[in-house]
């Protein structure tokens, strides 16, 4: 079946959003520099494992195995398109988890956690 780990990704994707949207964490939050910068966020995390992905292709440490999950399209020698789904919401996830863990430990995120010594 063609496309069920591209619709995994996005039905996990959805609900990530979803829990962010229920408890306002990050692209929800009220504030609109929240907003700004979760996005900025979630792009700088994305780039930086294409990055990795690419200096780990680049130097024969990943390949793209054959799988009938996957669509078979490509956005670059060994980098299927959904793994440009997968960084972003792996970027995102990391996000709505620290900023719910601040949230639930009684910290804000834009404050500098206090220091226990």
């Amino acid at each position: 079946m063609t496309g069920w780990y591209l619709g995994a990704l996005a039905l996990s994707f959805a609900g990530v959003v979803t829990i962010d949207a229920r408890w306002k964490v990050a692209l929800f939050a009220r504030e609109r520099r929240a907003r700004a910068l979760t996005v900025a966020v979630t792009l700088v995390g994305a780039v930086g494992f294409l990055v990795w992905d690419a200096v780990a292709i680049s130097r024969g440490f990943f390949g793209r195995g054959e799988s009938p999950a996957m669509l078979g399209i490509e956005v670059a020698p060994h980098l299927p398109v959904e793994e440009l789904v997968f960084v972003t919401f792996l970027s995102y996830l990391t996000l709505v988890v620290f900023a719910g863990a601040l949230r639930l430990l009684g910290q804000d995120a834009r404050t500098t956690p206090e220091v226990r010594s």
